[in-house]
């Protein structure tokens, strides 16, 4: 499919769109931490991957290619904005008319017969672990989000990152026990 697409076959491109649009726009929605702002950072970076097509060779698969495009793209869009206070100091997403946050998408799980007193705890779980999730260096929430909510293996995170499989290693080590430091408190 990607040789097709690469060929110009929109067909294919779209195919590949539909095969990785749900880890890209989780990636993007974990690191920025607004759904809309994500929505719009998968576009972005669909149509650089459209672009840049013709130079992808094959050396890594694409999956592990669209992550690395994908994850500069994220850490790229978070250096911007944190040269703009403004933008910065808004918060993670958008609330609703009552002034609440909106929902994360773990929030919306199907569940066979939630009761909703476990709704409503797994959605406060999730905003607190968002929430905590944010606090991180953008280095150990990406590997973080690339392992262990993507899950890619140590290996095509090295490689999609451009890092040593050790300095992986340790930045994910590093992220969990900062995240667990972090959540402790609260369950």
């Amino acid at each position: 499919m990607v040789d097709r697409a690469r060929a110009g076959d929109m067909g294919a491109f779209e195919g590949l769109v539909r095969r990785h649009q749900g880890r890209v726009f989780t990636l993007a929605l974990r690191m920025l931490g607004d759904r809309a702002e994500a929505e719009d950072m998968a576009q972005e970076i669909f149509l650089k991957a459209y672009r840049g097509l013709k130079a992808f060779r094959g050396a890594s698969r694409f999956s592990t290619w669209l992550h690395a495009i994908a994850s500069h793209h994220c850490l790229n869009h978070l250096e911007a904005r944190r040269r703009r206070p403004l933008q910065s100091a808004r918060g993670g997403g958008r609330p609703d008319r009552a002034g609440n946050d909106p929902p994360a998408p773990l929030d919306r799980l199907a569940d066979d017969a939630p009761r909703a007193d476990q709704l409503m705890e797994r959605a406060d779980l999730a905003r607190l672990v968002q929430a905590e999730l944010a606090h991180l260096t953008e280095e150990h929430r990406l590997v973080l989000i690339l392992r262990d909510i993507q899950g890619l293996s140590y290996e095509e995170i090295a490689e999609t990152l451009g890092l040593e499989l050790g300095t992986v290693r340790s930045r994910l080590h590093r992220a969990r026990m900062e995240m667990k430091a972090r959540l402790t408190p609260h369950l």
